[in-house]
């Protein structure tokens, strides 16, 4: 029989399950109105990793160079000794906190150590530049039901790899299509969008604020605007003045496009019949990242189609939006639990490294963080002197680096209720199976350890949180429990009318267009360190990661033509090198490397290992995609 339940790895589709426990098998549910009956490979083949015999289902605790396993109970009780011990100076415990996996039981772990006062981070890894600027635009992140994708007569993707991300984005995207709407993709190449693309243009990377200036320059010169989406801005004349301040030839040197591109772009916005775009999440991950995302979201109003149904800008929506939140409780008083030091996530080895008082403590979960972080080297120093515990299934570079590893309980071994951070269902995600060998969820982890300390921390029960969930909705857990999902009820069309959420009720253009700096010539690509499309992150198996990492440049890279298959290539930035296989693909960029990110440091896979530390121009996020770099051969 068939049980229900949900994905709750870091996707944006939150996709819904049938599980059959007996046949080890997952299906996407039919019965689900998004997830409509199909899944992506991740899901299907989740099994493998659940079964997998490099698992750890077991405490261990570090013996010299290597781990031997305990019991939860002697875990637990070492971990409690360094957490009281450091009680009066919470800030010297750190929690790190992740998203490889979400829902309402997922805030564990941060309840746990707010209540502690613990330090925490600050920023991302992520998406954090692209949702401040869609604050700033906007006044809240919202976006249209992406059923309403459907309803576009054109779709303009920046950046966006249907083929590797969010598998329901590209079903719609095969609906529009075959519905008559077109779909144009801007990237630097090398993505596989071309069974689900009409036209492409090809830029620079990380240059994208530049093309959409351009084509709102081109607005601005026809005098298409309309008057009414002047009248629910506030700052329109600003705005004006700076598009109309710098050169169309200066926009174009910039993001290396050509007129006639821009034009055609142009017509894309100007045609009648909605234009809806989609922002890939990868436009954020540059020094400029905010910028490009406020930019394209300008075009998107400039243009006409915000507010209006077939139209909107998407980039994402909080996936807790639709969720209520719950809170642990201890003794201590409320002034002790406010102050909390926040260390920088972009920068977390030096953070970790030059933090007065020091950190002494570090707790881990959702989150293969040294692996995951620019400059892995430093980050992996920076663990080498407090005591750190590891929440994770498997030896990673993280874990490898911790002083204890507590083995959780994965997807389908648990129950959970989350989001998505696309769609507004809210979906159960029943447990499907036992929890393999003495493997147990955070929630009861964190629970367990509560119950350690003096004074205590401890939590709500684990019915009473998930009930605390889906108060907004309204809804029983007995009935999210039979039906699987929820719906919460949102409007289809966000900002309709240009109603926005700023106080005022109007739109907030973007005030600079930052120049790009001028390239090192000693470095003169830029590294891409792109998603891979068969593993969730760095959820890669160990068995995958064997041999050289895998790099591509372009055909027209002049390096292309010299690449001698008998000599040793390197990747290399000014953090060091990496001994890599490089490959000559079509339709990249010339300036652009694409690295498959996520492999691990202990196989030699790790591209972080070769990225600086950079901050974006607002959100605080990692600036992933600014790194420059080169390819060495001898």
């Amino acid at each position: 029989m068939n049980k229900i339940s949900a994905c709750i790895l870091d996707c944006p589709d939150s996709c819904s399950f049938l599980v059959d426990s007996q046949k080890q098998i997952i299906l996407g549910n039919p019965g689900h109105p998004f997830t409509r009956g199909f899944i992506c490979p991740k899901g299907k083949s989740f099994f493998q990793r659940l079964n997998s015999r490099e698992r750890v289902t077991q405490p261990l605790l570090r013996h010299g160079s290597g781990f031997e396993p305990v019991t939860w109970n002697r875990a637990l009780d070492i971990i409690a000794g360094h957490l009281c011990r450091l009680r009066s100076e919470p800030e010297r415990i750190l929690h790190i906190r992740g998203y490889g996996y979400r829902g309402v039981l997922a805030q564990a772990g941060l309840n746990f150590f707010n209540v502690l006062g613990a330090s925490g981070t600050y920023g991302s890894l992520c998406d954090e530049a692209g949702i401040e600027a869609c604050l700033r635009d906007f006044g809240s992140l919202n976006h249209n039901n992406p059923m309403d994708l459907l309803n576009a007569s054109r779709i303009i993707n920046w950046g966006k790899d249907f083929s590797r991300s969010s598998i329901h984005s590209s079903g719609l995207i095969s609906l529009a299509r075959k519905s008559g709407a077109k779909v144009m993709t801007i990237s630097p190449g090398g993505d596989s969008n071309t069974g689900l693309s009409d036209e492409f243009i090809l830029i620079r990377p990380g240059m994208d604020r530049f093309l959409a200036a351009a084509v709102i320059k081109m607005f601005l010169e026809s005098g298409v605007v309309r008057q009414e989406i002047i009248e629910r801005t506030a700052n329109w004349p600003v705005f004006q003045n700076l598009i109309q301040s710098v050169a169309l030839s200066d926009l174009l040197s910039a993001c290396n496009v050509y007129e006639s591109d821009v034009r055609r772009l142009f017509h894309w916005y100007r045609e009648s019949g909605p234009a809806a775009t989609i922002i890939g999440w990868g436009l954020q991950r540059y020094v400029r990242g905010g910028q490009n995302v406020r930019m394209i979201n300008a075009l998107a109003l400039t243009s006409g189609n915000i507010g209006i149904m077939g139209g909107g800008s998407y980039f994402n929506i909080s996936s807790g939006r639709n969720l209520g939140q719950w809170t642990a409780r201890t003794a201590l008083t409320a002034e002790t639990q406010t102050k909390r030091r926040k260390l920088a996530h972009h920068d977390l080895g030096r953070e970790i490294e030059e933090a007065s008082p020091a950190i002494e403590f570090i707790w881990v979960d959702g989150h293969n963080v040294i692996n995951q972080t620019p400059d892995s080297r430093r980050v992996a120093r920076a663990f080498e002197k407090p005591f750190v515990v590891c929440v994770d299934c498997f030896l990673n570079d993280t874990a490898l680096r911790s002083d204890i590893i507590l083995p959780p309980a994965l997807m389908l071994e648990k129950d959970e209720i989350l989001g998505s951070c696309l769609h507004d269902y809210v979906n159960y995600s029943g447990k499907a199976v036992e929890p393999r060998g003495l493997c147990r969820s955070d929630f009861e982890i964190l629970q367990d350890l509560g119950h350690r300390l003096d004074p205590e921390v401890s939590f709500p029960g684990q019915e009473e949180c998930l009930e605390a969930g889906l108060k907004p909705l309204g809804i029983s857990l007995e009935h999210i429990r039979e039906n699987g999902f929820a719906h919460a009820d949102r409007p289809d069309i966000a900002y309709k009318e240009l109603i926005f959420d700023h106080p005022d009720n109007l739109y907030r253009f973007p005030t600079e267009l930052a120049r790009e700096p001028e390239a090192d010539p000693a470095f003169p690509l830029r590294l891409l360190s792109l998603i891979q499309g068969r593993y969730m992150h760095s959820q890669i198996p160990e068995s995958e990661q064997k041999g050289l990492p895998r790099i591509f440049i372009s055909q027209l890279n002049p390096m292309a033509s010299q690449l001698d298959p008998m000599k040793n290539a390197y990747l290399a930035t000014p953090l060091g090198r990496m001994r890599v296989e490089a490959r000559s693909i079509p339709d990249l960029h010339p300036e652009a490397v694409i690295f498959r990110r996520d492999g691990w440091m202990k196989h030699g896979h790790g591209p972080n290992i070769l990225i600086e530390p950079r901050k974006t121009d607002m959100g605080n996020c990692a600036a992933f995609y600014s790194q420059p770099c080169r390819i060495e051969q001898e």
